[in-house]
């Protein structure tokens, strides 16, 4: 298993310089080598010897739970494995780097066509996995399983319809709530793009990332990857227009980071060391990008670094000032711009439309129009070009369909994880307040980060917080607000 977690790392750190540094006359060969990867990994994990071995130690009673964790791992990642075909794999890795590339250049010149053939591929290949794979109700499920084990369409639409029903009527009564002309201030001015990467860097130290461990850069879109915790790799973007973009962009990604650099070390190559799904992944980046960074307490201690980045922009600004702008709500269309209110909706509009994809319901020639029609209906807006629309998202270059929803349960673990942390941090606010975040990063290194994959997700959320996930503290949460 060590071999073919190495081999992981090396395709991590392939990806990351395809993001980052890899000059474009590199494309071809980086293919190539990924492909090689996902093929020599796939060969290693489907090697029958591993079933051997499985069925030996699952005959085993006197087993702890880090043992029983990393049984139970390989052999989902070995019976899963075994369903693909290699060539489909190394296939698949070499589709996916030559579509990762298209749907950059059709983002950077508005052209959906450059993307158009890579994505109805991507598509294919989905579907052709899930039917590898197998599913029992919908070709999608088996899909969504790949990111949060067990989770299915019939488990996703009362969730989802439900969230749906509480978020309206709040975004009805917020919007109008605040003129738009008294928050606007942080809209109108010229936002020092190196101020920017000097708070996002301010901050992700504070919230306790190690840079000697790690690294920051930009990208089109804003990532974490890296091979391993002693190697976390993030990138976030800058605007002049728009300085919280950056600013939460990079404490998303820190959350991802300091979530990667807490993993049991001891537990190194083992599957039950790894980060636990997809869910607590983004509970982690979200928890620091949302509740906490955008809480008045926040907002306190950040103050004083806005205004040594912005001096001109943030004169006469106090603290109250930044938490209304930080808390603004105004339907966007930009999934991660977007504020607490309608962040949802735009996960549930992707999550829609994958399932319409699936399926077969729709075509790729009807996407950008369904696109703009579902964000007339759910947040009454509609994009002006493709690459504010269907065009925002690296997601689908990468054929990772299903991974949308995820963003939402981390949303709601996140709420629930916080709820608890504040009931055994009865300083909790002081400390926020303080710049004092090691209470918070350390509560989470003992109930998240340390436990690896050794629980299932919902059981570590339960473990952590008494109760099984439910989406009452996250409504709660966005109801006080």
């Amino acid at each position: 298993m060590k071999e073919i977690d190495l081999i992981g790392q090396i395709g991590s750190l392939l990806s990351w310089d395809q993001e980052v540094m890899m000059p474009t006359k590199a494309a071809k060969i980086r293919a190539e080598q990924l492909a090689w990867i996902s093929k020599t990994g796939h060969e290693k994990i489907t090697n029958p010897r591993i079933d051997v071995i499985l069925k030996e130690l699952e005959e085993f009673s006197d087993l702890n739970e880090i043992q029983i964790a990393n049984i139970r791992l390989v052999r989902e990642s070995y019976d899963r494995s075994t369903k693909l075909p290699t060539e489909f794999v190394e296939d698949m890795a070499k589709h996916r780097s030559k579509s990762v590339i298209s749907w950059t250049e059709a983002r950077e010149k508005d052209d959906f066509e450059i993307f158009k053939p890579d994505l109805e591929l991507a598509i294919e290949y989905a579907r052709r996995k899930a039917d590898f794979l197998g599913f029992e109700e919908e070709r999608y499920d088996a899909l969504l399983d790949l990111y949060e084990t067990g989770l299915t369409i019939s488990k996703l639409d009362p969730l989802f319809n439900g969230l749906k029903d509480n978020i309206s009527p709040i975004l009805n009564s917020v919007t109008n709530l605040k003129k738009r002309n008294e928050l606007e201030w942080f809209e109108k001015d010229d936002w020092d793009l190196q101020g920017q990467e000097k708070l996002s860097q301010i901050v992700s130290e504070a919230i306790g990332f190690d840079f000697s461990s790690g690294r920051r850069d930009s990208s089109t879109h804003p990532f974490c990857g890296g091979p391993n915790p002693d190697d976390v790799r993030w990138t976030t973007r800058y605007s002049r227009t728009d300085p919280f973009g950056s600013l939460f962009g990079s404490m998303h990604e820190t959350g991802h980071g300091t979530y990667e650099q807490g993993r049991p070390r001891s537990l190194d190559f083992q599957l039950a060391g790894k980060a636990n799904g997809l869910g607590i992944h983004e509970s982690q980046s979200r928890l620091w990008e949302n509740q906490v960074g955008r809480s008045l307490e926040f907002c306190i201690w950040s103050l004083p670094h806005w205004k040594e980045c912005f001096p001109d922009n943030m004169k006469d600004k106090d603290e109250g000032d930044l938490w209304e702008a930080v808390n603004s709500v105004k339907p966007g269309l930009i999934r991660v711009d977007a504020d607490e209110v309608t962040y949802n909706l735009h996960i549930i509009i992707r999550y829609e439309i994958e399932k319409l994809l699936i399926s077969g319901d729709i075509g790729v020639d009807e996407l950008p129009n369904i696109w703009d029609d579902m964000y007339e209906k759910y947040l009454g807006i509609s994009p002006p070009n493709y690459s504010l629309g269907v065009l925002q998202d690296i997601h689908w270059s990468m054929g990772a369909f299903g991974y949308f929803p995820t963003y939402t349960l981390g949303n709601l673990y996140a709420s629930q994880l916080l709820d608890a942390a504040k009931n055994d941090l009865p300083d909790y606010n002081k400390s926020i307040s303080e710049g004092r975040f090691g209470d918070l990063l350390g509560w989470m290194r003992n109930k998240i980060h340390l436990r690896g994959s050794i629980l299932k997700p919902d059981e570590l959320i339960e473990e952590a917080t008494g109760i099984p996930p439910s989406p009452d503290s996250f409504v709660n949460y966005i109801s006080q607000k």
